[in-house]
């Protein structure tokens, strides 16, 4: 093989790599099922708050997901940019880690966020009502093999 070729090869192999780190990485995210199950576990959670709390949680969190949804954007934009900088010739590591640095620090934005609303509303409440809280923010069980 020539050598043009194997370097394609071998950049054809780390990007389906990567891609399928990523989707892997994503697929439980997005499973309807774990999302009704947390959605069901929240509500249940949110019903041993009094009523003001429920209110003021869920007014937060409406807030954190509009915000979000422009990181979630600058995410997906900083993903096919570290994959546009990752297949050009040549490559440019330099580059490459900087769009890494930024997907990196856009996640850390959103978890502050969340980070932020959770410790709001843990503030004004009873050590019962943080437990029921906690509980909002597990994940759910891993399914069970198919």
């Amino acid at each position: 093989m020539n050598r043009k070729l194997q370097f394609a090869f071998l950049v054809s192999l780390l990007l389906n790599v990567f891609l399928i780190g990523v989707l892997l990485g994503e697929l439980p995210h997005h499973s309807k099922e774990e999302r009704l199950s947390r959605e069901e576990r929240m509500e249940k959670a949110l019903k041993e708050l009094p009523e003001s709390l429920q209110k003021q949680f869920r007014e937060k969190m409406g807030h954190m997901r509009e915000g979000n949804k422009s990181i979630r954007h600058q995410i997906q934009e900083a993903r096919q940019e570290a994959i546009r900088i990752l297949i050009t010739e040549p490559f440019d590591g330099t580059a490459y880690d900087r769009q890494v640095s930024k997907i990196h620090t856009l996640y850390g934005q959103r978890t502050k966020r969340m980070a932020e609303v959770v410790k709001a509303v843990a503030e004004d409440v009873s050590l019962e009502q943080r437990q029921a809280l906690a509980e909002v923010l597990k994940r759910p069980p891993p399914s069970s093999p198919r």
